[in-house]
């Protein structure tokens, strides 16, 4: 039975461990430049490396959640067609049960879809910007 103790299983915990590594450099980091020390080329190369690292992660997040939008937008839409065949069968007041939630389904494929975009121009954006 997989616990989700290890990250090399879990995205989620293996994003969780890369964020606490990186929070920890940057601990250290601020301390060395408390206590006096200086950037060099190697500290500067090391941080565009990592705000390089970062873009990356944000890029492929903004695509995986455009398409998880994707997806809740298509499921949202067949429950919303699934709704309008059960009114065709219903009664007046299943019928209009089944009409509203239909309407609540589509409404909610079109704000997936929104967001769908929204994550798509925030990908876009983050491409163009890449050094």
């Amino acid at each position: 039975m997989n616990t989700g103790a290890d990250p090399t299983e879990d995205p989620a915990m293996a994003r969780g461990a890369l964020a606490r590594a990186r929070a920890d450099e940057l601990r250290i980091r601020q301390s060395e430049l408390a206590h006096g020390a200086r950037s060099s080329q190697q500290t500067a190369q090391r941080a565009k490396a990592r705000a390089d690292e970062a873009l990356e992660r944000a890029i492929s997040a903004h695509q995986a959640a455009a398409e998880r939008h994707g997806d809740a937008g298509e499921a949202h839409r067949r429950a919303a067609a699934a709704h309008e065949q059960a009114a065709l069968r219903a009664d007046e007041v299943g019928a209009d049960a089944h009409q509203s939630a239909a309407e609540h389904h589509r409404q909610e494929a079109s704000r997936h879809d929104a967001a769908a975009v929204e994550q798509s121009a925030a990908e876009a954006f983050d491409i163009a910007n890449r050094s």
